[in-house]
């Protein structure tokens, strides 16, 4: 009898298990969670300083936001400024981030804040697209422009790395790239000597390795008007400097030019000159000081102890140059003329 009981208790439990697997079933044939599938990439929505800021304080703090949370790791190294001012700290909060820099802004310079494609939300949508705005600590955009294209061989160059290393203080350097096209642009300069330096920049890392990559560089006077350089790299260097040539501009200078730029970090410290006359007896001269050109490093500058005499002959030798490839001469040597005659046309030139 109690068996008979228990039947009716357990029809209706099997019974309600279908129900529930019925709308458990149905509930899931619905939208999947969270809403439809995010595919649009996370880009800046705005930045201080705004874009086209002037007088900007020189102790500003920049701010990034963004049009959703984005991967922060990743996000960081894509954070470029230029000119540079030291390390980049960050300081996240949701989709916005404050970037405080190790350095001050320098004053009456223009800098460009960027952000590179790369940038990643959080269901992993990756950007393609560059972000840059610029701002000046000055009251205006600094004037000066250069702009070109850079070719190696008969192709140009994409993505081809860009510098501008000021002449008047070798700490200020300005970047660029080569576009699709080749071309490339350095806006906002300020006006003055420029070391102008282009690059393929292979194993990224934003420094000319000059033994294995095709690089070239010029120098440039940028005044008001607008300069156009085509860049033409050559290959990579492999050979010692070779001593060109050497100029007499006056009676107490004597100038050796070479074909590469020497070691601006190492100098002329490992260098020996020797100066001597061409006559039978080779008489050693005295030299009272040796320096590289701050202007052009393939130049080295010899101060001799006493006069050069018009029209007459010398001799140097030179030992221990090291260029940027870190490749040593072991010894050249090169007879000259003193002819005053041709300094003063040089002068003049």
């Amino acid at each position: 009898m109690l068996k008979n009981q228990r039947k009716p208790s357990i029809e209706k439990s099997v019974a309600f298990t279908a129900v529930f697997l019925i709308v458990s079933s149905c509930a899931r044939m619905g939208l999947p969670p969270g809403g439809p599938e995010d595919t649009e990439p996370p880009r800046v929505e705005s930045v201080t300083p705004a874009p086209d800021s002037t007088g900007v304080g020189h102790d500003t703090e920049l701010e990034l936001i963004f049009s959703e949370k984005v991967k922060r790791e990743q996000a960081e190294p894509l954070v470029k400024l230029n000119p540079e001012a030291g390390r980049l700290y960050f300081k996240w909060d949701g989709r916005a981030v404050r970037v405080r820099t190790e350095k001050d802004f320098r004053p009456a310079v223009t800098y460009r804040l960027r952000v590179e494609p790369g940038l990643t939300d959080l269901h992993r949508v990756k950007s393609e697209q560059r972000f840059e705005s610029f701002f000046s600590t000055g009251k205006a955009f600094s004037p000066g422009r250069i702009s070109g294209t850079v070719q190696v061989r008969d192709s140009l160059v994409i993505e081809g790395k860009l510098r501008a290393v000021s002449q008047q203080d070798t700490t200020l350097i300005f970047e660029a790239e080569s576009d699709s096209s080749g071309a490339y642009l350095l806006p906002y300069l300020p006006l003055g000597s420029y070391r102008l330096e282009a690059f393929r920049d292979l194993n990224r890392n934003n420094r000319f390795d000059y033994t294995r990559e095709e690089g070239a560089d010029t120098l440039a006077e940028l005044v008001f008007e607008p300069l156009t350089i085509n860049f033409l790299l050559q290959l990579a260097d492999t050979t010692a400097p070779v001593l060109k040539s050497v100029e007499t501009p006056d009676s107490l200078t004597i100038v050796l030019v070479f074909d590469d730029r020497c070691d601006s970090a190492r100098g002329i410290a490992g260098a020996e000159f020797e100066l001597r006359t061409p006559d039978s007896l080779g008489t050693q001269l005295a030299v009272d000081s040796t320096f590289l050109d701050s202007a052009d490093t393939r130049r080295v500058i010899l101060k001799p102890a006493g006069l050069l005499v018009p029209e007459s002959s010398y001799h140097v030798r030179v030992t221990g140059i090291v260029n940027e490839a870190g490749l040593e001469i072991k010894h050249q040597a090169k007879s000259f003329r003193y002819r005053p005659e041709e300094a003063m046309k040089r002068r003049r030139r």
